[in-house]
């Protein structure tokens, strides 16, 4: 008999892959071993030729459902006898591996922790090989026990059985536990009160009972405290609003189990399987009468609910239990990171009751939230992190050494290519926070240990004034090693091009938009139109330059975009909007203005103000997500809506045609200003598309979060042009780390850098 050599490659630790190939293996009555090693899983086996590529197939065809395979390599080595098959110790190797992320509870555990007479019945923190934390309790790698936060509890003698059973579902299982010898949980309120002397089945038969009275809990979930209250109670949401100074952004609503959802939603085939996938995240839903909440209360203003089920036993024995949906929103203040340890100085200023655990968190994440568009049922990422993080990217050009990217600052990522394989972060928060600024350093610092990278070279947004700048320059400066500036709306550009599989490609029109970005020119940049050929990326084209007024201010209040956009023939009608003082200061900035932005963003909330459908955001893209949300009504009564007039002078678009149409309609009563504007865009990238003679439009930046939008452009123009949207990424900032990774590996090995030449830190 030969010996052969097995090489798998990706999403393949944590997922039950080891003991999936040993039962295939034992049914082939093949001798020989498989081991986890820092580079995949490596099978080495006695057999026939024939019988050795059957089993090789059978590998990857019978591969487990959670697994994901990147790349595999079989072939003959140097002879080896072996008497059985084995689960052998792991081998350390150069890192060439997919983590895995955070799972959901699978079926076969909710079934025994539901069933009375199972040994792990009600049991918080119910395990298998399908299912549970991974990433988030990752303290090295390979995904063994040893080198995660379980290593602190000791398998007993029933758990340490199974766990060795080839034939049992724990079999290897890194996270087996039971009651007898796994985690505890343990429970406070914010009286100092300790209930140690009650079991974990009667603190959640308090923790219920307090949910009932109106009061907030903090409870210790996979990868951070959710704060959880009753969800039809006004004055439970008002005081947690209070507490989280969270005025109106909507939260979360979680339901005991799908069935309750579908009851009050109306809920797509596609909605559905992504809320009972193993990643479990938010998915927004649209609300029907059926839904008897205070939607007001919980999503002012808005009729989609961001909805989820429970993903974490723990969560599933409070929601069953309770039995009403719960508001479940992350344990932090407001632009603050999630909370993930015992600190209780901070979580009493939340909840008024905490319900935590003693395992540790080493990669604190917030809920992935998804939504998925009514029409074209696609999926838009709206934030990356539990169950989607960390995403590995193993296509593209090869890396020489390892980069880094450290991202913009409003939506915290960061990015590691190291041997075949770039890693991209979970959400990280707002950077402009400084708790979330030392998170984001912690995080940062711990996964560059765990996959054993040391960066030669870092790229980071041109604005100086990120976090994520300065944090670049000092980090090139301690290690001495260059550093390279890649514009923002580039940065987007090149992650949908890299995602998307096209920076091979040729004459790609990218149409970037977004609220805002440090250009070339020091305007701020958000309304771009990018052609990429031969290797680099351009400005075709943007929104022609409006005022930027009043700093930051303009992103809050949208009077000040609609004065900038409407002209000085429509200015006169908006002087009542404001206080004398105002109409002075603010025309006398219009008249010499210092700042000038092209931000699509803006334009939005401009829009969304002379439609009389929002005045003010009081959380970010407010303004757009009420606008989508108009369109989508109008468009229900009315099918066909003509857009308006936009002017093009080769590389400039004027809305003042647009804005000009508005006020008309505004002044007319027209209720389909939103629905007209979003034709309008259609339009426009349809017109630089055509006059460009592209045959491939590829689209990022944050605007692209609008469901319609997408779906629209899908449409009008799917069947003229090859749209392409991203999949694994979020169209919003957290791709940009991605994208200037993209851009720092393309163009290096093209040798084309377009900005700055790199700087030499030392």
């Amino acid at each position: 008999m030969s010996t052969f050599h097995i090489h798998i490659k990706g999403q393949v630790q944590g997922v039950g892959f080891r003991p999936s190939i040993y039962q295939l293996a034992h049914a082939k009555g093949i001798t020989g071993w498989v081991c986890n090693a820092s580079d995949g899983v490596h099978i080495r086996f006695n057999a026939q030729e024939e019988t050795a590529k059957d089993f090789y197939q059978e590998c990857l065809d019978k591969k487990p459902r959670l697994s994901i395979i990147k790349e595999s390599s079989f072939g003959h080595v140097e002879s080896e006898q072996f008497d059985d098959f084995q689960i052998v110790e792991s081998q350390k190797t150069p890192l060439e591996l997919s983590l895995s992320p955070d799972f959901a509870m699978c079926d076969d555990c909710r079934i025994e922790m539901h069933r009375p007479d199972d040994r792990r019945a009600q049991y918080p923190f119910i395990t298998c090989t399908h299912c549970g934390p991974r990433y988030s309790i990752l303290k090295g790698l390979p995904y063994d026990r040893p080198f995660t936060t379980m290593v602190a509890f000791a398998m007993c003698p029933t758990c340490d059985k199974e766990y060795h059973d080839p034939e049992h579902r724990r079999y290897y299982s890194q996270t087996n536990s039971c009651p007898t010898c796994g985690i505890k949980l343990s429970l406070s309120n914010s009286d100092g009160s300790i209930f140690s002397h009650l079991s974990p089945s009667e603190m959640i038969d308090l923790i219920v009972e307090e949910l009932g009275k109106g009061q907030i809990i903090a409870v210790k979930g996979i990868g951070g405290f959710l704060l959880l209250c009753d969800a039809r109670s006004t004055e439970a949401i008002a005081t947690l609003r209070a507490r989280k100074q969270r005025p109106s952004k909507p939260f979360a609503v979680l339901y005991p189990d799908f069935t309750s959802i579908a009851s009050g939603y109306v809920v797509s085939s596609s909605e559905r399987a992504s809320l009972l996938s193993p990643a479990a995240p938010i998915v927004l839903l649209e609300a029907t009468s059926r839904v008897d909440l205070p939607l007001a209360s919980i999503a002012p203003g808005l009729d989609r609910l961001a909805v989820m089920v429970p993903y974490a036993p723990l969560l599933e024995l409070i929601a069953t239990q309770f039995a009403s949906p719960l508001i479940a929103t992350s344990a932090n203040v407001s632009g603050s990171p999630i909370l993930h340890d015992e600190d209780e100085s901070q979580l009493f200023q939340l909840a008024d009751f905490v319900l935590s655990n003693d395992r540790p968190i080493t990669f604190p994440q917030d809920d992935s939230v998804v939504q998925i568009t009514q029409r074209g049922q696609q999926q838009i990422i709206l934030r990356r992190s539990r169950g989607f993080a960390p995403s590995t990217f193993s296509e593209g050009p090869a890396v020489n050494g390892d980069l880094l990217a450290l991202g913009a600052d409003m939506k915290g990522t960061f990015a590691l290519s190291t041997r075949s394989n770039t890693y991209v972060s979970q959400y990280l928060g707002n950077l402009g926070h400084y708790e979330n600024q030392l998170q984001f350093e912690k995080v940062l610092h711990n996964f560059t240990q765990l996959i054993q990278a040391s960066p030669e070279q870092i790229a980071m947004d041109a604005h100086s004034g990120y976090f994520t700048h300065q944090l670049g320059l000092r980090m090139a400066k301690d290690l001495g090693i260059a550093i390279q500036e890649v514009q923002h709306h580039e940065a987007h550009f090149a992650a949908v091009l890299a995602e998307r599989l096209l920076l091979e490609d040729d004459h790609v029109l990218g149409v970037i938009w977004d609220g805002t970005g440090h250009g070339a020119d020091r305007n701020v940049w958000g309304g771009e139109f990018f052609d990429y050929s031969d290797g680099e990326i351009t400005r075709a084209a943007h929104i022609e330059y409006f005022c930027h007024l009043a700093n930051d201010r303009m992103a809050k209040d949208n009077r000040l975009s609609a004065l900038s956009l409407a002209g000085t023939e429509n200015r006169y009608l908006l002087e009542k909007q404001f206080t004398n003082t105002e109409w002075t200061y603010y025309t006398k900035s219009l008249d010499h203005p210092t700042l000038k932005t092209s931000s699509m963003g803006r334009v939005f909330d401009a829009v969304a103000f002379l439609a009389g459908i929002s005045q003010a955001n009081s959380y970010e893209g407010q303004s757009a997500m009420l606008m989508e949300q108009q369109a989508k009504w109008y468009f229900k009564k009315q099918r066909s809506v003509s857009p308006y007039n936009i002017s093009f002078n080769g590389t400039q678009i004027s809305l003042q045609p647009v804005i000009d149409e508005i006020f008309k309609d505004r002044e007319a009563g027209y209720e389909g200003i939103s629905a007209r504007f979003h034709m309008t865009l259609v339009e426009m990238v349809k017109e630089i598309a055509l006059q460009g003679s592209y045959r491939k439009i590829a689209f990022s930046g944050g605007v692209f979060q609008n469901g319609l939008l997408v779906d629209l452009l899908s449409e009008e123009i799917g069947e003229t042009f090859n749209l392409y949207f991203h999949k694994e990424l979020s169209p919003n900032d957290e791709n940009i780390a991605y994208g200037q990774l993209a851009h720092l590996q393309y163009l290096k090995n093209q040798e084309k850098y377009n900005h700055k030449a790199i700087e030499q830190c030392v």
